[in-house]
């Protein structure tokens, strides 16, 4: 059976809604500006692509609000469930959740005295004998399935910068098997904490700058990426449930392909045969062509090595047809949303289709010649497209590359 969309949530730095987040990332202007969540002007990273601050506090429904993700992942989801027109079938929607690693906040470490927990404290916080020490993994799934009524099984990925992506693949082959008829899917995450920004700047991954343009896929001059955050939520059902029920269709799932680089954790192998292989299975699930992608929404991080790779990936799988296949990241716009960044870039590509045209990548300034790939710069770009390509390759070697076509 075919997998396709009928809903699509999103929560970015440009704000709630994917109208915000399309319009944002077509803007040419990047949301990166300094982080107002907690102080940074002590950390070696003070910019960030926060999603606004309102979005939090304004949340309608009760949730555990100490993990932003969690709300970001709720706010999405209303909004898919919205345009798909699920009210009463909530029941029998199933959930494929991609999440972030982390699992504790900076301030859980106060609850240590001399590396053991001191008991006082932990109850005086939690309101409870039981220390808040860590952040449940599947707390984001749990919120969902309480506040919204969600039922069947429940799919976690934890597969790094590669979750959303990976998400979206399972509920697509859910679909496909006839596993399941409708289900949640997407990415949340956030790392914008002292924590998480702390231990990205020591990994070496961030920018050191300090400027709207910190992040720079593709560029000459790139030195890191910026940190981002937000959620994009889907709902995937079969076409055959989809006409049933009347829902639009704004793109089908036709193609999903995963690997594990299995070289190291924080860069990717170099000779890229690993994420060239992601995009291969992708083609031949969707019985493609590479001739007949017509967009690849990179994975772009801004990073010195993520960007050469992939680049030069992408060149391996499309031959001589990467000279004028348009390719670009929109981390420049929204900065890396980790676990939520496939997602996020899914919902670009599904937005795509529908306006037929692409978001370019903003602040590439200067092409950077060792990556022989055709980037659009940014602004936006009209494209007659009918398939597309997403590609998330994660911390980890975590790949996942979706292909979607247009209804």
């Amino acid at each position: 059976m075919t997998a396709v969309i009928t809903g699509i949530g999103v929560v970015s730095a440009f704000g709630a809604g994917a109208t915000r987040f399309w319009d944002g990332i077509c803007s040419g202007v990047s949301a990166v500006r300094s982080i107002e969540s907690f102080d940074a002007s002590t950390f070696p990273v003070t910019v960030a692509a926060e999603v606004p601050g309102n979005i939090v506090a304004d949340c309608p429904v009760s949730v555990h609000q100490r993990d932003r993700k969690v709300v970001f992942a709720l706010r999405a989801a209303e909004q898919a469930l919205q345009q798909a027109g699920i009210a009463g079938l909530r029941g029998a929607v199933e959930l494929s959740l991609g999440l972030g690693l982390e699992t504790a906040l900076l301030d859980d470490f106060s609850l240590l005295s001399n590396g053991d927990i001191d008991w006082p404290a932990a109850a005086s916080r939690a309101g409870t004998a039981m220390p808040r020490l860590r952040t449940p993994a599947d707390l984001a799934a749990q919120q969902l399935v309480g506040e919204l009524g969600i039922g069947g099984v429940h799919f976690l990925h934890m597969s790094a910068c590669a979750a959303g992506a990976a998400a979206v693949a399972c509920a697509a082959s859910l679909i496909a098997r006839g596993r399941s008829s409708m289900v949640l899917c997407g990415g949340t995450d956030s790392m914008i904490n002292p924590l998480g920004l702390g231990g990205m700047a020591r990994l070496g991954a961030t920018s050191p700058r300090a400027t709207a343009d910190a992040c720079r896929p593709f560029d000459l001059h790139r030195d890191g990426l910026a940190m981002g955050e937000g959620a994009a939520m889907f709902v995937v059902e079969s076409a055959a449930a989809a006409l049933a029920r009347g829902a639009p269709v704004l793109a089908k799932i036709t193609g999903w392909g995963s690997t594990q680089d299995a070289y190291k954790a924080t860069a990717p192998r170099p000779d890229g045969s690993a994420a060239v292989a992601a995009m291969q299975r992708a083609l031949q699930r969707a019985r493609l062509e590479p001739a007949q992608i017509d967009y690849i929404n990179a994975h772009g991080t801004g990073t010195p090595l993520n960007d050469v790779t992939e680049a030069l990936a992408i060149r391996q799988v499309f031959g001589n047809a990467a000279d004028n296949l348009p390719v670009s990241s929109i981390k420049g716009a929204i900065g890396h949303a980790m676990a939520a960044a496939g997602a996020l870039e899914l919902a670009a590509c599904a937005m795509a289709l529908g306006a037929q045209r692409v978001p370019g990548t903003t602040h590439l300034q200067t092409f950077d010649p060792a990556c022989p790939i055709s980037v659009v710069p940014a602004g936006v770009r009209d494209v007659a497209l009918r398939r597309v390509m997403s590609n998330s390759f994660g911390f980890g070697g975590h790949n996942a590359v979706v292909v979607l076509e247009a209804p």
